[in-house]
């Protein structure tokens, strides 16, 4: 059966963020980071019980295809 989520590696490839850190004395785990990421770049995903953001893998492939130029028919007389 294909996966239907993105797995651990996906995820952390691509946000490019693999581990938490501390910023002004605040600390952030790699899961809140990666949520503030998915948010900031408009890809949609849930938390699960555990904090970690859930990303269908069709979330990310129609975000790919739509973004994807159109190519418009044209008669094999027009292209050169």
């Amino acid at each position: 059966m294909s996966e239907i989520f993105l797995d651990d590696a996906s995820l952390d490839r691509l946000t490019g963020i693999r581990r938490g850190c501390t910023r002004a004395g605040v600390k952030q785990t790699k899961h809140e980071m990666q949520a503030a990421f998915l948010r900031e770049i408009g890809i949609p995903f849930i938390p699960n019980a555990r904090g970690r953001p859930v990303v269908l893998l069709s979330a990310v492939e129609s975000r790919r295809a739509a973004e994807a130029p159109k190519q418009g028919w044209q008669p094999a007389v027009m292209r050169t």
